[in-house]
């Protein structure tokens, strides 16, 4: 089988981050590059992902065309090929319907550095990216603006949220952390109180783990 280590990559992943309850049922899509042919693999669609196997996990050119597999894609599947074309530095793309980030996504509420993991994974503020039909061209677009050059996570309106990274694992826990970010926002704004991190505070804390230091 070709490309079968990405394929199983997607695989744990659905079902890592439906045991965490960011996906349900059918729900959110994954999927994973291989640098060297710059195949991606990408969940399907309609598929429940514990019946899912390395088969069934089809494989896609960076314009979305099936190159193997039986198996349609995801119906997201532009805005994960927009988004490896604009970034080279992207190699896995995570997007949920996670529920403290889309209702972040409702209320308008952009997602700022308020927790220290948030920056390890995501220095920068999730924006928040107009509402555009599913599956579609126009979403695709939005969600490339909104990460920008170096942007790890986006709220797509009254949809979801979308995490990337280099590999798998990091996208999984930029997931993880901005799902948990979006949690204590949430929380803070029924409190009645959103405070960031510092500026000055926050630059010196991404240097340092720049450098390698831990926090």
């Amino acid at each position: 089988m070709k490309y079968r280590e990405i394929r199983e990559q997607v695989i744990e992943a659905s079902l890592k981050a439906q045991k965490l309850g960011l996906i349900r049922g059918t729900s959110g899509n994954i999927s994973v590059r291989c640098e060297d042919s710059g195949l991606i693999a990408i969940s399907p669609t309609s598929i429940p992902y514990e019946d899912l196997t390395p088969e069934l996990v089809p494989l896609v050119d960076l314009d979305g065309n099936v190159v193997d597999g039986t198996t349609k894609p995801s119906s997201e599947c532009p805005m994960h090929t927009a988004v490896m074309r604009n970034r080279k530095d992207v190699n896995a793309v995570v997007h949920t319907h996670s529920k403290f980030s889309t209702i972040l996504s409702i209320i308008g509420q952009e997602l700022p550095l308020i927790t220290i993991p948030l920056l390890g994974y995501a220095p920068t503020p999730a924006p928040i990216v107009p509402f555009e039909i599913p599956g579609s061209a126009a979403l695709a677009e939005a969600v490339v603006k909104g990460l920008g050059e170096k942007g790890s996570a986006v709220l797509m309106e009254n949809h979801g949220m979308l995490a990337v990274g280099s590999t798998i694992d990091k996208a999984m826990t930029c997931t993880e952390y901005i799902e948990e970010g979006a949690e204590i926002t949430f929380y803070c704004r029924l409190a009645g109180k959103v405070k960031g991190i510092d500026p000055q505070v926050l630059a010196e804390m991404i240097a340092i783990l720049k450098s390698g230091r831990a926090l």
